[in-house]
């Protein structure tokens, strides 16, 4: 299994590929030109899809999305918790 980069790595490894081309910053940091080939072809759909988005539905509605999400997210956190607690208490249960 392949090594794994940080973000931050990642990103640095991007912005002198960008400088310096994909060669250059391959030797220079040590990672594979393939890896940096994959990581600019994924940086520029995520680019389009955050494009594509905010054409969609503009930068309020966008707000507005993540702002439901992260409800979302917390309500089931917090279903997670009840089902933890109550997995918990008939575990103890069933070893009485």
């Amino acid at each position: 299994m392949g090594k794994k980069y940080t973000e931050e790595e990642r990103n640095e490894a991007l912005r002198l590929a960008k400088e310096i081309g994909v060669r250059g910053a391959s030797q220079r940091m040590g990672i594979s030109e393939d890896t940096l080939y994959t990581w600019q072809s994924k940086a520029k759909r995520r680019a389009g899809e955050v494009a594509t988005a905010l054409e969609e539905k503009g930068p309020e509605g966008l707000l507005r999305e993540n702002e439901a999400l992260r409800k979302e997210l917390k309500e089931k956190a917090e279903e997670i918790e009840i089902l933890q607690d109550a997995l918990g208490f008939f575990v103890k249960r069933r070893k009485k």
